[in-house]
């Protein structure tokens, strides 16, 4: 998900506003099937590790370590997770296979939301809006297509709504981070390690919750706290919060100190 400083989202290269429509339909027949699965950076969201674990049916920490590679970017202030490509020629995503993506009901969003890319823009009082810009690479031939989408369809269609909602929630605590938040041992300190739990790995969470001494500290309602042990996207959601909390300092309406 993208952050959009531009003035009006009109401005912006590819936009596609509320109700247009746009060319665009993958499918086997194309002669570029499966190409944009190659040679690519795909970085993941916390929900999108939520959800590839959850479709592999193996932990999120197993998942990380086996899939994914944490990189901190320039002029970012948290590592993200990197997923990891097949050690091949031309790079091929790890889930790619001849007749096409084995990880597809549980993809991330940024292949969702292809050949577009999903932003929140932000007005001059701070009201947001979702928005979608259409980005395709030169070899793309479904943008040829006669099926015609708006941005509505098209985010039902690829079943999109959730993953654009959990990264929204993300993309506005991550943009709180500033180089000072997590002290002088950066993110890989003892903070940045707290956070980066909080935020993917719901198993490591949800323990550290469950069996530190955080609910006799903590006023949490029951029916959250019952939610919190069997429901992965709750866990995740709070996670977010706790961060906002314990490492940013902003009150919250379902955390509160005893």
């Amino acid at each position: 998900m993208t952050k959009i400083v531009q003035d009006t989202p009109e401005a912006l290269e590819g936009y596609i506003a509320p109700g247009e429509t746009f060319h665009f339909k993958c499918h086997s027949g194309l002669s570029c099937f499966n190409r944009c699965c190659r040679n690519l950076n795909l970085f993941l969201s916390p929900y999108d590790v939520l959800r590839l674990k959850q479709g592999l049916g193996i932990t999120s920490e197993a998942f990380i370590d086996t899939y994914t590679d944490a990189v901190l970017r320039e002029g970012k202030c948290f590592p993200e997770l990197l997923l990891r490509m097949k050690e091949e020629e031309d790079a091929t995503c790890i889930f790619l296979s001849n007749k096409g993506c084995t990880a597809y009901e549980h993809r991330p969003d940024t292949c969702r939301t292809f050949p577009a890319e999903h932003g929140i823009w932000f007005d001059d009082k701070g009201k947001k809006q979702q928005i979608l810009t259409l980005k395709p690479p030169g070899f793309c031939e479904g943008i040829h297509e006669s099926q015609t989408l708006t941005p509505e369809q098209w985010r039902k269609d690829q079943s999109a709504e959730k993953h654009n909602a959990m990264n929204e929630l993300w993309g506005e605590v991550e943009a709180l981070f500033t180089p000072a938040t997590f002290g002088p041992e950066g993110p890989s300190g003892q903070k940045g390690k707290m956070a980066f739990m909080a935020a993917y790995n719901v198993e490591g969470f949800r323990s550290f919750l469950f069996e530190s001494s955080f609910f006799k500290r903590c006023k949490i309602k029951k029916e959250l706290q019952m939610k919190l042990r069997r429901d992965d996207v709750a866990i995740m959601k709070f996670g977010f919060e706790w961060i906002k909390v314990f490492l940013l300092g902003i009150p919250s309406k379902s955390i509160h100190m005893k």
